[in-house]
C-alpha cells in the first residue's frame, strides 16, 4: 500500500492504542509469579520492586528469566509491533513504548507500584528496531554489569546514558532517540521515587537520592538492600 492510500488512526484510535500499551504493561507479572510460585509479596523482599531481577533473587532464575522475557517481548515489543497493522506512525509507537514501560513501573493494579522497566523498555527498542544498540546495552547491564562488576544498577544506569548517544550516531529517526530519552527519564524517576518507600532514616536524604539514581538501592552495601526480607526486618 502506498503512502497516499495510507490513512491516518484517529486521536480515539492513538488514544486507545497508547491507553491499552499501558494497561499492558501495568500487568503485575513479578507479584503475580511470586505470590502463586511462593507465596510472598515480592514488594517486601529485596529491592522491594516486581521485576524480573528481584523475582530472580526470592523466587528463582527460571521463573525470573521467564518473566524478563516476558516482560521484554509482550510488554514492550508487542504494543509497538501492534501499531504497524494500524498504521500508527513512528512517534506514535514510540508513545506506545513510552505508556508500556510507565505502566510496568507505576501499576494501577498494585497501587502505582512495580518495577524499574528496564526489560520492557528493552523490548520497546526491540520494536523499534535498535537491533544494534541493544546487544551492546545487554552487554553492559548483563554481563558487565551482573556477572563481572557484580552491580547491576550501575551499569544499567551507564547503558541508559549511552542508548541516546547510540541512536543519534547509527542515523536514527528523531523520533527514536526522543523515545529512548523519554524512558530513559523514566526510569530515572522510578530509582529516584522507588516505591514511594520513604528513605532510611539512618542516612541522609542526598545520599540516599545518590544512591538510588547511581546503584538503585537504599543503602550503600548491595547486599543488605538485595537480601532484604520481612524476617530480616523485624
Amino acid at each position: 500500500m502506498t503512502d497516499a492510500l495510507m490513512v491516518e488512526p484517529s486521536p480515539l484510535i492513538v488514544a486507545v492504542y497508547t491507553l491499552g500499551a499501558y494497561l499492558l504493561g501495568a500487568v503485575p507479572t513479578g507479584y503475580l509469579v511470586s505470590r502463586y510460585a511462593a507465596g510472598i509479596d515480592i514488594r517486601d523482599y529485596g529491592s522491594g520492586n516486581v521485576g524480573a531481577s528481584n523475582v530472580m533473587e526470592h523466587v528463582g532464575k527460571r521463573l525470573g528469566l521467564a518473566q524478563g522475557i516476558f516482560d521484554c517481548l509482550v510488554k514492550g515489543t508487542a504494543p509497538i509491533l501492534i501499531g504497524y497493522p494500524l498504521g500508527m506512525e513512528l512517534w506514535t509507537q514510540g508513545l506506545a513504548g513510552f505508556a508500556a514501560v510507565a505502566g510496568h513501573n507505576w501499576s494501577p493494579f498494585l497501587k502505582f507500584t512495580g518495577g524499574r522497566g528496564v526489560a520492557t523498555a528493552l523490548g520497546a527498542a526491540l520494536g523499534l528496531g535498535m537491533w544494534i544498540e541493544i546487544p551492546v546495552f545487554t552487554i553492559a547491564s548483563f554481563t558487565v554489569g551482573r556477572l563481572i562488576a557484580r552491580d547491576i544498577g550501575l551499569w544499567t544506569l551507564i547503558s541508559l546514558l549511552g542508548l541516546p548517544v547510540a541512536t543519534y550516531l547509527l542515523d536514527r529517526p528523531n523520533e527514536v532517540t526522543l523515545t529512548v530519552v523519554c524512558i530513559g527519564l523514566l526510569i530515572a524517576l522510578k530509582r529516584l521515587t522507588a516505591n514511594w518507600e520513604p528513605p532510611p532514616p539512618e542516612y541522609p536524604i542526598h545520599k540516599v537520592l545518590m544512591y538510588r539514581i547511581l546503584w538503585d538501592r537504599d543503602v550503600p552495601k548491595q547486599a543488605e538492600w538485595t537480601d532484604r526480607s520481612p524476617r530480616a526486618e523485624s
